[in-house]
């Protein structure tokens, strides 16, 4: 694919070498980043620009709310923190900030957890992943910084920390309680037969007080549980322990399976004599319940930002191998980040849970009809995909789209794109979603004698993400790309099972 640069008409291809001196280069790329301020607000983190010698040339709003302030221009990242001290997650005080390493080593930093004093502010922790930019011709040109305030995420897991120790404490309390209190009390013999219970417990257990009365102590404790409290509670008989406490799966008579807190313990005659044991029962499943949620809520969280951070450092990467100037980085990587944002809002509206795919071709295709929504047909049936899936095809569609604008079907009123798509389900071989673009009535195509960035990334993308192929056929008459990706990796299990 061959692009048209400047006023000057002078073309070149993906991946040539820029010979223009490295200070030209440079200036470029500060000059080019000034001007797309407005992309980086699409980000949903902080991210700021640095050149090759560490002056700050691009800053979102979120870095600013971050730092609590804004550099001043052409201050370099050193000055803009020197009042700041930065400590590794084990608490040592490092002698620089991460950016600056990256400059200097050219390694990325990825995912790190970093404590910052900030002079006159609150302490705050941020997970950082900086990634070098380079030129064609691998020169160092600048940084990418990306980083999050996930301060509130630890104060969160301390909390959780905090109610589990409250829960503890409260059991101890409990130890005292009689037949009336609003927690399980069970007396229990050597052998572990029950000898008397309370109200409570035939509550938690749902089992009478005729039913657990002679009722054996782990008879309905949950298989995978049971061996641990069995020991626990022998050795408590023995005298090897004096008490002990258990979280444990208990199974009532209807089927349903509740987590039960135990606190053990036993009353002995005065030689020491075992008379019997007293268990405390408490229901903890809705705590429990919650705490996996929250847990699941915490993964997801991380689960997000770390794939975002990933997809947004690797566009940046391979945007800046494939173009040769600064300004051609700024268009390509402008509108990657354009495409990835819409794709993001159309899995937000669905709570990352799936992405109906007419959506996604809309989204990546419309930006780029300029002329009029007539140049493109979209025919298929309704069909949700995976966040993976939606991402995967928004990118790959965006790169088809683009190509489109510059050299096919887009670049002349006259041309036409067609997209569609089918499930395919063929005797004894897995079912496959079947997707084609189509275009018509643009300039004559030829095959490239050199595949850029965007045809590597669609049929990169496609194996490597999807575990499909993605074919690219150059007919004079129009660019055709078939993308082939098994059924149950493109959408929902419960659709693919359809």
């Amino acid at each position: 694919m061959e692009r048209q640069q400047g006023g000057q008409g002078r073309r070149t291809r993906d991946n040539e070498v820029d010979l223009r001196p490295r200070s030209v280069v440079s200036l470029s790329l500060e000059q080019s980043l000034r001007a797309s301020d407005e992309i980086l607000e699409l980000l949903p983190i902080a991210t700021c620009v640095c050149d090759s010698a560490g002056r700050i040339v691009q800053f979102n709003q979120r870095a600013v709310e971050l730092w609590g302030r804004a550099p001043q221009p052409g201050q370099t990242h050193d000055q803009f923190t020197a009042q700041c001290r930065f400590f590794a997650s084990q608490g040592e005080e490092l002698p620089r900030s991460k950016l600056a390493e990256v400059l200097r080593t050219g390694q990325s930093v990825r995912n790190e957890e970093v404590t910052v004093e900030r002079e006159g502010r609150d302490s705050i922790v941020v997970l950082l992943n900086i990634e070098p930019l380079v030129d064609a011709q691998g020169r160092l040109v600048g940084v990418i910084n990306c980083f999050q305030d996930v301060t509130d995420r630890k104060r969160m897991v301390d909390a959780l920390d905090r109610s589990r120790q409250d829960l503890r404490q409260q059991e101890e309390r409990w130890n005292a309680t009689y037949e009336h209190a609003a927690i399980g009390i069970v007396e229990l013999d050597a052998d572990g037969r029950f000898l008397r219970v309370n109200e409570a417990i035939c509550s938690i257990t749902g089992m009478t007080r005729d039913q657990l009365l002679g009722w054996q102590l782990f008879g309905r404790t949950h298989p995978d549980d049971r061996d641990v409290d069995e020991d626990l509670y022998r050795r408590q008989v023995a005298g090897d322990l004096g008490f002990y406490s258990i979280e444990k799966r208990f199974v009532r008579p209807d089927g349903r399976v509740i987590w039960i807190a135990v606190r053990s313990s036993t009353v002995r005659d005065a030689t020491g004599h075992f008379l019997y044991g007293v268990r405390v029962v408490q229901d903890i499943t809705q705590r429990k319940e919650a705490e996996e949620r929250q847990k699941l809520l915490i993964d997801e969280l991380n689960h997000r930002v770390k794939n975002t951070l990933a997809t947004v450092q690797s566009l940046a990467t391979q945007t800046a191998r494939g173009t040769n100037s600064p300004e051609a980085f700024r268009r390509a990587f402008e509108g990657r980040l354009i495409a990835l944002s819409l794709a993001h809002d159309q899995l937000t509206r669905r709570h990352w849970r799936s992405a109906d795919l007419r959506d996604i071709v809309q989204g990546a295709t419309a930006p780029h009809l300029a002329r009029s929504l007539d140049q493109i047909t979209i025919q298929g049936e309704a069909i949700t995909v995976t966040p993976r899936a939606a991402l995967t095809l928004a990118l790959a569609l965006h790169e088809l789209t683009t190509n489109a604008s510059k050299y096919g079907a887009l670049a002349v009123a006259e041309g036409h794109i067609e997209v569609g798509w089918q499930i395919e389900r063929p005797p004894s071989q897995p079912a496959m979603l079947k997707i084609e673009w189509r275009e018509r009535g643009g300039p004559p195509v030829a095959v490239p004698k050199r595949h850029g960035f965007g045809t590597r990334f669609i049929e990169g993308s496609i194996a490597a993400e999807l575990q499909g192929t993605a074919r690219l056929d150059y007919d004079p008459a129009g660019l055709r790309c078939t993308m082939a990706i098994p059924l149950d990796a493109a959408t929902p299990h419960e659709d693919a099972a359809g």
